[in-house]
């Protein structure tokens, strides 16, 4: 039994209303107390042998461990792209405790047996836990719904066929009226199959690119639909990747009908437009959705700050250099993400004054631990909960360099850029680790 006090930073926990220097202590791997802690409270920790640690937070944020709604990990069938342990242990070094893992796996994971992959994986690898969202229909071909109670049972945080929109209304409207009698959350692929095929946003740069165009209506369609279909069933539906102004205004009505709806977009979403894709014509820029026009991204950040968009993932999709360096129309989309999640956020709302900070803490802890039903021990620092924390100092400015990036693939459209913020320390699963010494934090 060992215990960890941090003495001395800001205390930021969105979830208990707390903004304020003070003390965490956390023992057991669970948090103990938040506050002032006592002498009475260390009494326990400091007559044993492993005794007491305590670190000094003077200048930094204390917040709760960041919680990513989205990840794409490989495994299993795609481990050259990513693994399980691999991804864990990339999400540490950004302070990212919680990690759901989407579907898209071969095979997918549609089964009681590939929940419990995940999940002993996760326990085996000892970083961030892992926990899957597990496919709506068998084998994610849009035809025959998956046992979606089994696999609650077994784990599954929420569902979703990843990357593959389903075609048949009739099967998405009894898929979410199956979930819901799980309280999961259903998370339909934003992006009418019909219309979304191309390289890059459709418009003025893509014409000037010569590149084949996206266009903002195929998610707008996809989204006011899953909308639509939330409002008749009940169910929880969860639009992730939002990328678009009109999407935005389709949650903004579902919500004001009190549709049970949530919603997210990525960082990248934040800090680049489709202007990028032409300008630096290279593959690392393209992601699926597109990057968008600037007024896009305008109404991305009012979305953030009017709380229509609840939570901020990082979508991280690593693909090996070999295929990202194909012919653009070729080349795969994505980009890694699990490591610049939190100091792209920081940089791109908190420092340019867009979104306070409490609010934008809330967008990666508290509220996608609501979306996955993990509030009760995820997403704040509430005695009793995982000690899931993260240090962070939010002056430090960098400049990203994609080689020092933990993921093992380094796909990512923010080479160079000079970012403000970082993770200094990772706290996860009770254990602190140093996330500038990546060979101490992962012995």
């Amino acid at each position: 039994m060992s215990a960890i006090l941090i003495r001395g930073g800001r205390v930021i926990d969105p979830a208990n209303g707390l903004d304020a220097i003070a003390d965490v202590l956390v023992a057991e791997g669970k948090i103990k107390v938040v506050g002032q802690v006592r002498d009475s409270d260390l009494k326990p920790f400091k007559s044993i042998a492993a005794g007491l640690e305590t670190f000094n937070a003077k200048g930094l944020w204390v917040i709760p461990g960041l919680v990513d709604l989205r990840a794409h990990l490989g495994e299993p069938g795609n481990e050259s792209s990513e693994t399980i342990a691999g991804g864990a242990q990339a999400a540490v070094m950004g302070g990212v405790t919680t990690v759901a893992c989407m579907p898209d796996t071969d095979p997918p994971i549609d089964s009681e047996a590939g929940v419990l992959y995940v999940l002993r994986q996760s326990e085996r690898a000892g970083f961030a836990e892992v926990l899957p969202v597990a496919a709506l229909t068998k084998r994610r071909e849009g035809k025959e719904l998956a046992e979606l109670g089994q696999l609650a049972a077994a784990g599954a945080v929420a569902f979703s066929d990843e990357m593959r929109a389903i075609e048949s209304p009739s099967t998405l409207l009894k898929g979410m009226a199956y979930a819901s009698m799980f309280d999961r959350a259903v998370i339909e692929f934003s992006q009418d199959p019909g219309l979304a095929s191309g390289s890059m946003n459709a418009g003025y740069e893509a014409t000037l690119a010569g590149l084949s165009g996206i266009p903002a209506l195929a998610e707008e369609l996809a989204v006011a639909r899953a909308c639509m279909f939330a409002r008749e069933t009940g169910c929880r539906y969860h639009a992730a990747k939002l990328t678009t102004k009109n999407a935005i205004r389709a949650v903004k009505r579902a919500k004001k009908l009190r549709v049970r709806v949530s919603a997210a977009t990525c960082p990248h979403y934040l800090a680049l437009t489709d202007a990028a894709v032409r300008r630096e014509y290279d593959t690392a820029f393209k992601v699926f959705p597109p990057l968008r026009t600037k007024d896009d991204v305008l109404w991305l950040k009012r979305g953030l700050r009017e709380g229509v968009i609840d939570c901020i993932s990082s979508d991280h999709t690593p693909v090996p250099p070999e295929l990202k360096e194909l012919e653009f129309g070729r080349a795969p989309f994505g980009v890694v993400g699990l490591e610049t999640l939190l100091p792209v956020s920081l940089t791109m709302l908190f420092h340019s004054g867009d979104m306070p900070v409490s609010q934008l803490i809330a967008a990666l802890t508290t509220n996608p631990a609501r979306v996955l039903r993990l509030e009760g021990r995820k997403g704040a620092l509430t005695p009793g909960h995982d000690a899931d924390l993260a240090l962070i100092d939010p002056n430090q400015e960098w400049t990203l360099d994609p080689s020092k990036l933990f993921s093992r693939c380094k796909n990512t459209c923010f080479a160079g850029m000079k970012l403000k913020g970082r993770v200094k320390f990772t706290i996860v699963r009770g254990r602190m680790l140093d996330v500038e010494d990546p060979i101490a934090a992962i012995a």
